[in-house]
C-alpha cells in the first residue's frame, strides 16, 4: 500500500524522532510548533494538529504537561500517544481555524491557518500512457505558497510516480508518457493534494515554528499500455 505525500512525510518525522518527552521537562521557549490542517475528500473529514518539538523542527517530539493546552477554535486537541502529536477530528471540511497554545509559563500563541482550496479530479477515468496528458484540475489555479501534486500508484511500480508544481497561476500539470508507462497496465491509485506551506508562525516562542493545510481527494484510474 502506498500512502500520500503528507502521510509520508508526517511518518519520516516521527520515525526519525520516536523519543517522547514531556514538556514540563524543557525550557519552555525552546519548543518549537508545527500546525496542521487536513481535509480527507474521501472521508469527508477534517484534522486539526499540533505537534511540538524541543530545539527545532527535527527535535524530541513533547508532550503537553497539563496545565499547557493547545487547542483548535477552542477544541482541546488531544495527544496521540503512539505517534506523538495533539489532534481533534471534525466531520466535513472545515476549512480554516485557529490554533492556540498556552505554555507552562501561561505564555499563549495564536495562529491562524491559511484557507483549505478544494480541488478535484477531471472528468478521466482512463489515461493513455502512450502520450503525455495535459492533467487539468477542478478549482482555482495555484495561489503563492501553494503546491498541488498527483501520485499514481500503478500495478508494476515499486514506488509511485509524482508530478507537482508551486508555479502561482498554473491550473494543470502535465503527465509524461515517460512516467505513465512506468505504472503498467491496468488501475492505478491515484491522489490529488494541494498544500499551502508557511515557513513561519506569526505567534511563537524564539525557536519559532510552521503551519500547513492540505486537501487531498484519491480516485482510481485505469492506466491503458
Amino acid at each position: 500500500m502506498k500512502w500520500p505525500l503528507f502521510l509520508l512525510f508526517a511518518c519520516v518525522l516521527v520515525l526519525t524522532s520516536c523519543v517522547k518527552e514531556d514538556s514540563k521537562n524543557v525550557e519552555q521557549d525552546s519548543i518549537y510548533t508545527i500546525y496542521e490542517l487536513f481535509y480527507n475528500q474521501n472521508a469527508d473529514r477534517t484534522t486539526a494538529q499540533a505537534t511540538f518539538r524541543f530545539g527545532g523542527p527535527g527535535g524530541t517530539l513533547l508532550k503537553l504537561s497539563s496545565p499547557a493546552i493547545s487547542t483548535f477554535d477552542n477544541d482541546e486537541l488531544n495527544y496521540n500517544q503512539v505517534l506523538g502529536f495533539h489532534q481533534r477530528e471534525y466531520a466535513g471540511l472545515k476549512n480554516a481555524g485557529t490554533f492556540t497554545y498556552t505554555d507552562l509559563n501561561n505564555d499563549q500563541f495564536t495562529n491562524t491557518t491559511a484557507t483549505i482550496i478544494p480541488l478535484d479530479f477531471p472528468d478521466v477515468d482512463t489515461l493513455d500512457a502512450g502520450s503525455s496528458f495535459t492533467f487539468t484540475w477542478t478549482g482555482a489555479p495555484i495561489a503563492e505558497g501553494e503546491t498541488v501534486s498527483l501520485t499514481m500508484d500503478g500495478t508494476q511500480q515499486n514506488n509511485f510516480e509524482i508530478v507537482a508544481s508551486s508555479a502561482i497561476g498554473d491550473p494543470e500539470l502535465i503527465l509524461p508518457a515517460s512516467k505513465l508507462q512506468k505504472l503498467g497496465q491496468g488501475n492505478a491509485t491515484c491522489t490529488l493534494i494541494r498544500t499551502h506551506n508557511r515557513a513561519t508562525v506569526d505567534e511563537g516562542t524564539s525557536k519559532g515554528g510552521r503551519m500547513a493545510v492540505w486537501y487531498t481527494v484519491t480516485k482510481t484510474i485505469y492506466i491503458k499500455n
